[in-house]
């Protein structure tokens, strides 16, 4: 694996949980391709097609989030030239919401080489297995 675009596409995954993380809707906005072919599904929700879409969304989430403790752990990175595609499993801090609790879920994200930057194309999450229970194999071999 090339070492130059792959730590281009980690530093734009980690930028994308920093701005999660923050309710920053401006960073939120550079990282994301602006396209129709974007798609989103957050937890529990149905898929948002397209950037207007999946913009709202992000708005909405953080004017009712605000701040919130995200981070990801078991990073996978898989390139397949100008597309990436990045499994973790998302930890969330509940703290502020519930009692010590940190949620996890699976999260696949898949990024497109446009105009020289890693932009995320898909962000898709689903909740994780409870503890010692097996994770669910990749979705593609593609």
């Amino acid at each position: 694996m090339d070492a130059v675009p792959s730590a281009a596409v980690l530093a734009a995954h980690t930028s994308f949980y920093t701005a999660l993380s923050l309710a920053d809707l401006a960073l939120m906005e550079r990282l994301w391709l602006p396209s129709p072919a974007a798609v989103c599904v957050h937890p529990g929700w149905p898929a948002l097609l397209g950037w207007d879409a999946i913009h709202a969304s992000w708005v909405r989430i953080f004017e009712n989030q605000g701040p919130l403790h995200i981070w990801p752990t078991e990073v996978q990175l898989r390139l397949h030239g100008q597309t990436a595609e990045v499994n973790c499993l998302e930890n969330i801090d509940m703290r502020q919401m519930r009692d010590n609790a940190v949620l996890q879920n699976l999260a696949i994200n898949v990024f497109r080489l446009a105009s020289g930057a890693w932009r995320l194309l898909e962000h898709h999450t689903l909740p994780a297995p409870p503890s010692g229970s097996r994770p669910p194999e990749r979705f593609s071999d593609n």
